[in-house]
């Protein structure tokens, strides 16, 4: 009883909720579209789904508090736009999370299935305006609300 063939289960299920997040992120037009808080906010919404994910994969929280600070940083510049419309600038520095996201990676200090989210993500064909921006910070602060619990 247990075992391989039980560990491989749950494997798959985590992947499941990994691979049907990254295909309806792929799916839509904007994240506006797909992290609408009753999707993601409530318990075994996405983010806590996500969460559970990382915690089995061991993700270290000082990573996603990293990322979490940047983001949030950007967020109090995009705030300060009268239009919601992104700047060249903001959009380059969002853009650049991913490549330290990559090195994390490449450090096995995030999983596999958080880089691959956050590159469906952080692209400029998802992040299109303030509101697309200001979805994907709110799902990501949920997900490290999750993280802790």
């Amino acid at each position: 009883m247990g075992g391989y063939k039980d560990k491989k289960r749950n494997h798959g299920k985590k992947q499941n909720h990994m691979n049907e997040l990254i295909n309806e992120i792929k799916k839509s037009n904007s994240l506006k579209e797909v992290f609408v808080p009753e999707k993601y906010a409530l318990p075994n919404g996405w983010a806590d789904k996500t969460a559970k994910s990382l915690r089995k994969n061991a993700m270290n929280s000082s990573q996603l508090r990293k990322i979490f600070t940047q983001l949030k940083t950007i967020e109090d510049k995009i705030d300060k736009n009268r239009t919601d419309k992104l700047t060249n600038e903001q959009m380059n520095e969002i853009l650049l999370i991913m490549p330290q996201i990559a090195y994390a990676k490449g450090r096995n200090l995030v999983p596999g299935d958080f880089y691959n989210l956050m590159k469906v993500c952080i692209t400029p064909k998802k992040i299109k305006d303030k509101e697309d921006y200001k979805s994907f910070v709110s799902f990501y602060t949920s997900v490290i609300a999750y993280a802790k619990l």
